[in-house]
């Protein structure tokens, strides 16, 4: 019999020796057996490549392993730097003892074992060409599926996603702690479905429990979205339910809740420390999101998770926990494996020798032009499209296309240029790296065309944010250390190829008489001395992208833009804050205090509100007329605070731990805050974030300056001079420092003069 559904999932079945399929077929979600496909493991070994045995008598000696199904000699390419492909052993198992065997395999003389990595479901996905969240066709055999194919295209950018049953819940814990512990009882659960609240509420915590497991069965979702289930909110539930001898079944296929304690990591990422729980709770036929853990739900749901399990050819649930560089990897995973080129278990490309000389011309970074700080008319900004990324396309940069020959067997017909390096780019042959990231810089593009055109502008937003995600780090992954298929020489080779383009750019901005007052690796800002021409910009663009092989477009034209001074250097700008009017009222904001995480609400109001009103100004002389107003709205946010008529909620500030709270040796906000915490039975980690109020910020003892936002209370008093001088600043940062009013003057015309 022959089915159509969506695939939602798959999951191991250790007793059946095979897979679990999750289905969903008119609106029923169910599982299904599938044993028709076994995983494989690659290996490489003395045994073949001394030729003491032969190639018969090796796989006879493989085969004899219990957990073995199928040994077979093939031959892939060991290294991505291989011309030729070479022998290997595909040792080929049952989907449960595919780790042991991996394991045993590492024993052998001289191996080395290829895709170990990559775990059962995501092989299976990978040569299937299958992936969740995709409409699939199947054959029925009883309750066992007997054969399957994929009825949609990973390369789709216009794709039905099927309608998930979604709840979100959150645990009310029955104590006066700030902090609960394992021992307390559950007050209530509050379930959201369907855009309405359950409450599960009784005086015996056991019913409590089962209202919440009959209200699951009840409902019978795909998703059950929490906050900190990872961590701690599932370990939890299992304890309190273990106490009533209650069995919570949270997966479909009938497993109990069973959540093993593991020690949670803190790990630098992308120049900041970063916190990950130990735990991760994943459900058997359901998907579990913990948003609080999730790097893709949080900022753009399912409808994330969906994408990035098509581009990973990886489970919902793994997807939804995995870093910007595990997608990469994954990414790449599957063009290796279409590319015959092995996985290795450990990166082996490293970096050339190269004399100090080439070192300083090498390790130079994208070109940054340094603007001067002041207030700026007729500004346009540009930008290009997914420069590195593209760059990585378009030019083959990929770790096995650097050529460092002097003389090039092919007479150099294949070669890149490099400027200021003193290596090539072969094209002979497509680049791993090139052209796992081609398919993300299509579909990328692609959601944006939808986007401008107006379909499903939601949808596509949250999907190309994905990519964006994506598209961002690949060019950080590609010089990671631990990266399976990156390099230090084509990490270098991407800023040298953009240096030049954003020398080319300038070149051609000269040629039509516009001045380049800002350039920061992708975007750049221009200037005429008549008033700027929409069209010209346009013009620019066109002979920018038609240039350079990358596209450009132009952003905006503003009245006027700010780029402020920096607070310990004032004759230097900061090259990451700027703020600015476009012609059509639309006020942009980057790097100031409105956009930074770590301002508290009220303070980033009060900019906002300053901004506003600077934004009446027409242009630079209205803009300098206007400062004395902003400078009053900022005296009105301050007087509010003085008067304490300000709501705690809008003072919160926070930070993220850069230290475990006992390593700290100064006494920051940060570490006082986690300090605080501690005492109180807090468990914290480099890497978590911390809240806390201002309540005596001069004070001589450390642990009075600031307050944990979980340990305020009705006799809590925040520090007005505090929050004031962070208000002030607020307004000093959105000033170049040669139009700030004097202490006590404000004398506008003055300001104007010192303007022309």
């Amino acid at each position: 019999m022959t089915e159509t559904g969506w695939l939602l999932d798959a999951s191991i079945d250790r007793e059946n020796q095979g897979l679990t399929l999750w289905i969903k077929t008119d609106g029923t979600t169910r599982g299904y057996l599938y044993r028709r496909f076994h995983p494989s493991l690659f290996v490489t070994t003395d045994i073949i490549t001394s030729g003491e045995w032969r190639n018969d008598e090796a796989v006879k000696a493989v085969r004899e392993h219990e957990s073995v199904v199928d040994v077979e000699i093939v031959k892939r390419f060991v290294s991505v730097y291989d011309d030729e492909k070479s022998p290997v052993l595909r040792v080929s198992t049952t989907t449960d003892a595919f780790l042991d065997l991996a394991r045993d395999l590492e024993r052998l003389p001289g191996a080395t074992v290829f895709h170990a990595d990559i775990d059962p479901v995501q092989q299976f996905f990978i040569i299937e060409r299958i992936f969740p969240f995709g409409r699939v066709e199947y054959d029925l055999s009883g309750e066992e599926i007997t054969s399957i194919r994929c009825l949609d295209s990973r390369e789709d950018t216009e794709y039905e996603i099927p309608d998930l049953e979604e709840i979100r819940f959150e645990v009310f814990v029955d104590t006066e702690r700030p902090f609960p512990r394992f021992e307390d009882p559950i007050h209530h659960i509050e379930v959201l479905h369907h855009e309405s609240i359950i409450r599960i509420e009784d005086e015996d915590e056991a019913e409590i429990l089962r209202g919440f497991q009959e209200l699951v069965d009840e409902i019978d979702p795909d998703v059950i979205v929490s906050r900190g289930g990872d961590d701690s909110l599932f370990r939890y539930l299992g304890l309190r339910a273990k106490i009533h001898g209650i069995q919570l079944v949270l997966s479909r296929n009938g497993t109990p809740l069973r959540v093993v304690h593991r020690k949670p990591q803190s790990f630098w990422q992308y120049n900041q420390i970063m916190f990950r729980a130990g735990n991760q709770v994943m459900f058997d036929g359901r998907i579990h999101i913990d948003r609080s853990e999730s790097l893709y739900y949080s900022p753009s749901g399912m409808e994330g998770v969906i994408e990035g399990c098509r581009l990973a050819f990886s489970q919902p649930q793994r997807v939804s926990r995995m870093s910007i560089g595990s997608v990469n990897a994954a990414v790449q995973y599957f063009n290796a494996y279409e590319m015959d080129i092995l996985i290795p278990p450990i990166k082996k490309n490293p970096e050339f020798l190269k004399p100090i000389t080439d070192l300083l011309a090498i390790d130079r970074g994208g070109l940054i032009l340094q603007p001067r700080p002041d207030i700026y008319e007729n500004i346009a900004e540009c930008d290009f499209s997914s420069m590195y990324p593209t760059l990585m396309v378009t030019r083959n940069i990929s770790p096995e296309t650097i050529c460092t020959r002097d003389d090039c067997p092919y007479e150099h017909k294949y070669c890149i240029e490099v400027p200021e390096l003193s290596f090539r780019l072969c094209t002979r042959k497509r680049g791993l790296v090139a052209e796992s990231l081609d398919l993300v810089v299509k579909k990328r593009d692609a959601f944006k065309k939808h986007i401008k055109e107006g379909k499903d502008a939601r949808r596509y937003e949250l999907m190309q944010n994905t990519l964006k995600g994506v598209l961002v780090s690949c060019f950080g992954y590609l010089g990671f250390k631990n990266a399976r298929f990156g390099r230090v020489e084509a990490h270098t080779a991407v800023t040298a190829l953009a240096r030049d383009t954003l020398l080319r750019t300038q070149e051609i901005g000269e040629e039509m008489g516009l001045e380049m007052v800002h350039g920061i690796v992708d975007s750049l800002w221009l200037k005429s001395d008549s008033e700027i021409e929409y069209d010209k910009i346009v013009e620019f663009c066109q002979r920018v992208t038609d240039e350079v092989d990358i596209a450009m477009s132009p952003k905006g034209v503003y009245r006027w833009m700010v780029i402020p001074s920096s607070r310990l250097h004032p004759s230097i700008a900061p090259l990451n804050r700027y703020y600015g009017v476009y012609r059509n009222g639309a006020i942009k904001t980057r790097g100031i205090e409105t956009r930074r995480r770590d301002t508290c609400l009220y303070v980033g109001d009060c900019q906002m509100a300053m901004i506003r009103t600077l934004a009446k100004g027409r242009d630079k002389a209205g803009f300098i007329r206007r400062i004395p107003d902003a400078k009053a709205v900022c005296r009105r946010y301050i007087e509010r605070l003085h008067q304490g008529d300000v709501d705690f909620r809008d003072l919160i500030l926070n930070s993220r731990l850069t230290r475990n709270p006992g390593e700290y040796r100064a006494t920051s906000r940060a570490a006082v805050v986690s300090q605080q915490l501690t005492r109180v039975g807090r468990e914290l980690h480099a890497g978590q974030k911390v809240r806390y109020i201002m309540t005596s910020a001069d004070s001589e003892n450390p642990m009075r300056r600031v307050r944990a936002l979980e340990l305020v209370d009705r006799s809590t008093r925040y520090d007005a001079a505090a929050y004031a001088k962070l208000c002030e600043r607020a307004f000093e940062n959105l000033i170049p420092v040669q139009y700030l009013p004097d202490t006590g003057r404000e004398d506008s015309e003055q300001m104007l003069l010192t303007a022309e």
